[in-house]
């Protein structure tokens, strides 16, 4: 494809912010483009587009496509949009409107001919909230309005992965560790008890603690234990009777929310109580799905997926699930993210030969 389609496909979602929350005009202008291309159903709920062909071939294998529109906040002063070389900035770049650019590339190109030489049947989800709570992500109203987006033998989510295939996700859960006290004068404190020097040793402890590298079919997480947020005290000249630590800890594929609270039973004892405030499964490994082994077949690296994402949501929905995408993981949130167009040609390439099953092309 001429990478100038695939800059104005990028530019165009790049062009309309979409911080979390604030999806609603891109979601339009999307569903009035994909309107303009022939042979297209759209089911939308709230600012999530599921979309199919109007005459879909039933004894094709579905393969789904999903994206989210959402960014996270923009830095003090914005992100400019603009093309240096082959860098493209602006929010989102890579975290994922990279991704949604190529979702759309390949959408347009079932109008341009792909249609009579696919193998599969295409499903696009284009969706919001992804980047908040677990419970908002717009993927679960997608699920609910459109369950025909599950009848799908693999779902590929285009999170940056800088064009490699990268298979299961770490689980997340934001614990909030609580340490108790008792208040006095600071120029007394022996007659309170300061919760927050109670947890010295405990943030000591998680300082130092190192990654831990968990293999999963002969790929390697790292499950780590990350401090995010401390708040307490009352005043200056306060013993501070209570200290909240918010910890992000990262699990890998086969653990769950009871693994999480029995680390947490060992970690703290009778020290500090906690409570798991938001939780996300972890995501499996599915090498063993046949069509995501045509998909390495293209000639792809494979590599565990170190974050999380939906993955997770549609392996727990039965559907086999992976990560590919061209932006670059090194760039998701930075102040002045970027893609590269080189890599969106690079996935684009790959799913047009997956979708053909020409793996000589790439």
């Amino acid at each position: 494809m001429d990478d100038s389609k695939l800059l104005e496909d990028l530019r165009f979602f790049l062009d309309r912010p979409s911080v979390t929350g604030s999806e609603k005009r891109l979601c339009d202008d999307l569903a009035a483009r994909i309107s303009s291309s022939p042979g297209w159903e759209i089911q939308r709920v709230s600012n999530n587009l599921a979309v199919r062909r109007k005459e879909p071939e039933p004894s094709l294998p579905r393969v789904v496509l999903a994206g989210h529109l959402d960014t996270v906040p923009e830095p003090e002063g914005g992100i400019e949009v603009r093309v240096e070389g082959d860098k493209v900035y602006g929010r989102g770049a890579s975290d994922m409107k990279a991704g949604d650019a190529v979702m759309l590339a390949l959408l347009e190109s079932f109008a341009r001919g792909l249609a009579e030489e696919s193998r599969f049947e295409p499903v696009f989800v284009f969706y919001e909230r992804e980047e908040g709570p677990y419970a908002e992500n717009g993927l679960e109203a997608v699920f609910a309005g459109s369950p025909w987006v599950l009848d799908a033998e693999l779902a590929l989510v285009p999170e940056p992965t800088a064009a490699a295939l990268e298979v299961g996700c770490v689980g997340t859960a934001q614990v909030e560790v609580t340490f108790s006290g008792k208040s006095a004068h600071a120029a007394r404190p022996w007659q309170g008890e300061n919760a927050l020097t109670g947890a010295g040793e405990f943030l000591a402890a998680l300082h130092e603690r190192p990654a831990a590298e968990t293999v999963v079919e002969g790929l390697t997480f790292y499950e780590v234990l990350t401090p995010t947020i401390a708040r307490g005290g009352r005043a200056k000249n306060v013993v501070p009777d209570s200290f909240r630590i918010n910890v992000n800890y990262r699990f890998a594929p086969g653990k769950d929310l009871e693994d999480v609270t029995r680390l947490f039973d060992e970690l703290l004892g009778e020290s500090a109580t906690y409570e798991v405030v938001d939780f996300a499964p972890s995501g499996p490994v599915n090498l063993e799905n046949p069509l995501l082994q045509e998909l390495i077949a293209t000639g792809l690296e494979v590599r565990p997926k170190q974050a999380w994402t939906d993955v997770a949501r549609f392996s727990e929905r039965g559907v086999a699930a992976a990560n590919f995408g061209p932006g670059l993981p090194s760039q998701a949130h930075k102040e002045n993210e970027y893609a590269e167009i080189p890599l969106l040609e690079e996935c684009y390439a790959h799913l047009v030969s997956f979708f053909r099953y020409d793996t000589k092309s790439v």
